[in-house]
């Protein structure tokens, strides 16, 4: 062999299909590798309990009242829980790939100061004059304070759940709240107005997280007292309500 030979040989250039089939056996290497963290993250061990910090977050503008005469003290009773659960301090649910069920707890506090801390925010915001009290009411109007401000508005929290399969490659979220609310004219101990506002939500994602379960099921809590609170209409219908009759 000659020299010129011996340098093209050791200078030897890989043609197009050498190109192309070293590609694909990268491809197929990455693609095991990525298949392997997958099947790695889905076995890990989970943990006991997962938390959520169940809250009010504000998406859009909040409707004001007009401040044309002596404000409304307004006092929020606590919300009563009566869903039908075995445990009310558990929100819901994650399962696994394994069929284990992983119970959701409240980080913070549990449904009932939540949802009653929520709707205290809400009308804080929405310009009411808000009692810091918090009292416990069981929704009859002989119960009613007589310290409890102008208005009183309680109620229960009739369901509130997020469950959560971790299914692949896609999780599935399934959210759902439903609350009612009663309005009482605390000088007369009259219940005046009565409704009930539910709200759901379902989010299919490759990912999961706490951060996740938190954001699906605020957002349920959120939208529901936006329907129940941010129209024209319910401003009004609690001005009138705080007329007292007596």
């Amino acid at each position: 062999m000659s020299e010129l030979e011996r340098k093209n040989r050791h200078h030897h250039k890989p043609t197009n299909i050498e190109r192309e089939k070293g590609g694909y056996m990268s491809g197929i290497l990455s693609k095991a590798l990525l298949l392997i963290f997958i099947l790695a993250g889905l076995t890990a061990c989970s943990p006991a309990v997962y938390h959520v910090n169940l809250k009010y977050e504000p998406a859009g503008q909040i409707l004001k009242p007009e401040k044309t005469g002596p404000d409304i003290a307004i006092t929020v009773a606590m919300f009563n829980d009566i869903r039908k659960v075995d445990d009310t301090l558990v929100l819901g649910r994650v399962t696994t790939l394994e069929g284990d069920r992983i119970p959701i707890l409240p980080r913070y506090n549990k449904a009932t100061d939540a949802v009653t801390t929520s709707v205290r925010e809400y009308l804080f915001k929405s310009g009411y004059n808000v009692s810091k009290a918090m009292p416990v009411w069981d929704l009859k109007e002989e119960t009613i304070g007589k310290d409890w401000g102008r208005i009183l508005i309680g109620g229960n929290i009739d369901d509130l759940e997020i469950i959560c399969a971790k299914s692949f490659p896609a999780k599935t979220y399934q959210t759902k709240i439903k609350l009612t609310f009663l309005f009482a004219n605390v000088p007369d101990k009259k219940i005046f107005y009565r409704a009930s506002v539910e709200n759901s939500n379902s989010l299919k994602d490759v990912s999961f997280s706490e951060e996740l379960l938190e954001k699906q099921i605020n957002a349920v809590l959120s939208d529901a007292l936006d329907k129940m609170f941010n129209d024209p209409k319910m401003k009004k219908t609690i001005e009138e309500g705080a007329k007292i009759k007596k």
